[in-house]
């Protein structure tokens, strides 16, 4: 029987060598294949930055629409913002949306609860509307839902304001 000299490693024998390629060959497959997904990323990453903030919608409701009001009332509005997602979702940043009063009359005040708000994908608010000295009549106002990024929706509220005599004040 023949000893091995001591203090020699075995040498590699012919079946060692293509188990050692299969090795190099799929770490090079692994790291191509890493590559190539971290490429991918990156482009959709580029791509939701470049478009999915441009697309970006809301809607603007109000319930009702209009309302009647006499003195010492109050109204109390529901008005709801909902985003329409058009873009990736992934790349949707949610903005705060405010909510105001445009061209209220003399001896109106509206007030918002609460005026601002992130669409996740709905915000809603309630819109207070109290009467303080108008005088009767019929008036309109606006109410204007605008997003930190510049966009914005308007929508009209018609109110009926009703004389001293109407009835006896009431909350709604």
């Amino acid at each position: 029987m023949a000893a091995s000299r001591p203090g020699v490693p075995p040498t590699a024998g012919p079946s060692d060598v293509p188990i050692d390629r299969g090795r190099r060959l799929s770490f090079f497959l692994f790291t191509a294949l890493f590559a190539v997904i971290i490429v991918g990323v990156l482009a959709l990453l580029a791509a939701g930055v470049m478009s999915g903030g441009h697309e970006r919608q809301f809607e603007l409701a109000i319930t009702p629409s209009g309302g009647e009001i006499g003195q010492g009332e109050r109204l109390d509005v529901e008005v709801r913002i909902t985003v329409i997602r058009e873009g990736l979702p992934f790349f949707e940043h949610d903005l705060p949306i405010t909510l105001r009063a445009e061209g209220v009359p003399a001896g109106i005040y509206v007030t918002f609860d609460p005026a601002a708000g992130i669409p996740d994908p709905e915000f809603g608010s309630r819109m207070l509307i109290a009467h303080a000295g108008a005088a009767p009549g019929s008036y309109s106002f606006t109410v204007h839902a605008a997003g930190s990024d510049g966009r914005g929706l308007s929508l009209p509220f018609r109110l009926e304001v009703t004389g001293p005599g109407a009835g006896t004040p009431r909350a709604r």
